[in-house]
């Protein structure tokens, strides 16, 4: 058998469950004897016999999954320059509100609600399959729907005792005034980044931890008989978004603040993932559907940028409020 190789580049990786997506798909493909992605390069590189498929083939399946390939289009250019735009109003429209002050406000509570809103699809593509393992098994739509309430509401323990402790953990760090200033500065900078790189706008950044938590490699039959259990475990697996949820709580000033900071994150998180396993007890085909079953690929790439954003946005406003912390 003759083979080729390409090499295909893949904008829209946030994560390294992203390159599992797009590795699994192209291992998928009929002709590919071969896929490596690295979320680090961004890129595909793929193995395949050219009488079975071809490189333009294997773009226009990346493209099925939400992502983008190749050097950014014209359209794409001007969604980016919108998105600068609406970044720079959302700064000034946060420091008009909370002050130039790096406390959490009620705005924070807000926006990380809306950051786990925008980011849902990609928690639904990462862990829509344990969700539904715990709910396999259970006759009945109340009692999927009762697991899914368990599974969720395990998640959403786990992100609120987590957002505590590094709420607390922030307190711990802030002995003086130029302390404070500097855990702001340096704290806004790196949720900055992290958006930025949700954005597309920075190369993968490094050493981030990978993302196959302990949660997916239970057991199916402990993931249908504990769905709160499997939900608080799912808790602890970190993406791009949670990383900078969890930087904001430790920049909340307290315990309390860092939990309702996470709480309203994760309540961001949950009203796809109930659709979801709903869906699900109603459609079992769904149960080995992608995220394409609910909302149009071509949508995710705009709740990816609303995402990154929103996290640009609180990044920028802290590091703002941590230079000028000072001057008050």
């Amino acid at each position: 058998m003759k083979t080729e190789s390409c090499e295909i580049r893949i904008r829209g990786m946030i994560c390294r469950s992203c390159t599992d997506e797009v590795s699994g798909m192209l291992l998928r493909t009929k002709g590919v004897v071969k896929a490596t992605v690295s979320y680090r390069k961004a890129m595909a590189e793929v193995s395949f016999d050219p009488a079975l498929v071809s490189p333009d083939e294997l773009e226009r399946r990346i493209k099925s999954l939400g992502y983008e390939t190749g050097e950014r289009s014209r359209a794409e250019r001007l969604l980016d320059l919108g998105c600068a735009v609406l970044t720079v109003l959302l700064v000034w429209l946060l420091l008009r509100w909370g002050g130039a002050s790096p406390e959490i406000g009620a705005e924070s509570f807000g926006a990380l609600f809306l950051v786990g809103l925008s980011t849902s699809p990609h928690c639904l593509g990462m862990c829509g399959g344990i969700l539904l393992s715990a709910c396999a098994g259970r006759e009945g739509r109340k009692a999927q729907l009762g697991a899914a309430l368990g599974y969720n509401g395990g998640r959403m323990i786990s992100y609120t005792a987590l957002g505590a402790v590094f709420g607390a953990l922030g307190t711990v760090l802030t002995y003086t005034l130029s302390m404070k200033s500097m855990l702001f500065t340096m704290l806004g900078l790196v949720v900055a980044l992290l958006g930025l790189n949700m954005w597309g706008l920075l190369p993968a950044l490094p050493s981030l931890p990978d993302e196959a938590g302990t949660a997916c490699r239970l057991p199916d039959k402990f993931r249908r008989q504990t769905p709160l259990l499997v939900g608080l475990l799912t808790g602890l697996m970190p993406c791009g978004a949670l990383y900078a949820a969890w930087l904001c709580a430790m920049s909340s000033g307290s315990a309390g603040n860092g939990a309702l900071l996470m709480l309203a994150f994760s309540l961001g998180t949950v009203p796809l993932m109930l659709l979801f396993a709903s869906l699900g007890a109603l459609l079992p085909m769904l149960l080995f559907a992608s995220l394409g079953a609910l909302l149009p690929r071509g949508w995710t790439k705009y709740l990816r940028k609303l995402g990154a954003v929103l996290v640009t946005s609180m990044g920028l406003k802290m590091l703002i409020g941590g230079l000028l912390l000072l001057r008050g």
